[in-house]
């Protein structure tokens, strides 16, 4: 059966943005995707940067975005294709935007000391709403997986504008989670690392974890013994726990102020925001650590909080027992 292809170019106002809009249509569904340019970002001293959208095959108003940044320099605008992360935006109500930021100083891109960076995701995401009509994504809240540099953009996004962020993954982010600000040990977070990294690195990001999850953070640490920079083989967990972070985000808490349990591989039906209300950020909701699991760091078992057996002060937090199940597997690989 044949695909037909139809290839848009738009030139917008601002005269470094262009647009490629491809929709590949099929009988019954219809995948759209966005190309467009938003370099050079002077303060960083980035010459390239370019994003890639994509949006689910569905007419009603969605419930965020998700945010892919690969690691230094690197061109990520072809996850925005990947069927793994396509299959979790469509779960979750997420559209996709996946990143390019290259040709720059890397210490200042990653580091974003003006927050120029931050300031052009909230750009991208704005853009994204307006060519895709869906005016929603302009304010909506995002979720972010970062490999490496693309971890440290992502968690100076979460330092700058915490109040938006559902969810955060990390692989191999040199410094984790960074500094700890307002906010911020409130966003679910999930840091991927590999016992063969850089040690210094190691250092770096596992001091970080331990300040915020002292701070009792819904954050969970993966360190892999067998892994070293780049940790490939946490992609499958960190699709699950984005699927359970975000879920529990949007989910208020049950009558009483106690958040529901989530102890499901199935996330259940989301509701989506109304037209009339589609201008206004949807609230993200605190998590309810005893709502989720715990993990062993070093013999792997799982429980739910209230059956965990194990030392609960090493223990390792887990939204759900489909996400526990996940991190025990990668770990034990």
């Amino acid at each position: 059966m044949r695909t037909n292809h139809f290839v848009f170019l738009k030139s917008l106002r601002l005269p470094t943005i262009v647009l490629a809009t491809v929709l590949l249509l099929a009988p019954g569904a219809q995948a759209q995707f966005y190309e467009w340019s938003a370099g050079p970002l002077q303060a960083s001293k980035l010459s390239t940067v370019a994003f890639k959208g994509w949006l689910p095959e569905r007419s009603e108003p969605l419930r965020g975005t998700l945010l892919l940044i690969p690691g230094r320099h690197g061109d990520g605008r072809g996850m925005a294709g990947d069927a793994a992360w396509q299959g979790l935006a469509n779960e979750i109500g997420f559209a996709i935007i996946a990143c390019q930021f290259a040709d720059g100083d890397h210490f200042l891109y990653q580091g974003d000391p003006q927050g120029e960076v931050s300031k052009c995701i909230n750009s991208a995401a704005e853009h994204l709403a307006t060519e895709s009509k869906h005016p929603e994504l302009a304010k909506a809240p995002l979720a972010f997986w970062g490999l490496s540099a693309g971890s440290n953009v992502s968690e100076c996004y979460c330092s700058k504008f915490p109040q938006r962020v559902a969810a955060f993954v990390s692989s191999s982010g040199t410094r984790g989670p960074g500094g700890l600000v307002p906010g911020k040990a409130e966003i679910p977070m999930f840091f991927a690392e590999g016992a063969k990294d850089k040690p210094e690195w190691i250092k770096d990001s596992l001091k970080n974890i331990e300040a915020g999850t002292k701070l009792h953070a819904p954050w969970t640490l993966a360190f892999q013994k067998n892994e070293g920079h780049g940790t490939p083989l946490s992609k499958a967990v960190a699709i699950q726990f984005l699927k359970s972070a975000v879920n529990m985000r949007f989910t208020p808490p049950a009558a009483g102020g106690a958040t529901p349990s989530i102890f499901k591989s199935q996330l259940p039906t989301f509701s989506h925001p109304s037209p009339s209300t589609a201008s206004a950020p949807a609230q993200l909701h605190k998590i309810d650590l005893q709502a989720g699991w715990l993990g062993d760091p070093e013999t792997y078992e799982v429980a739910s909080c209230g059956n965990f057996k194990g030392n609960k002060a090493k223990a390792i937090w887990l939204p759900d027992e489909a996400t526990a199940n996940a991190w025990r597997e990668y770990l034990a690989q």
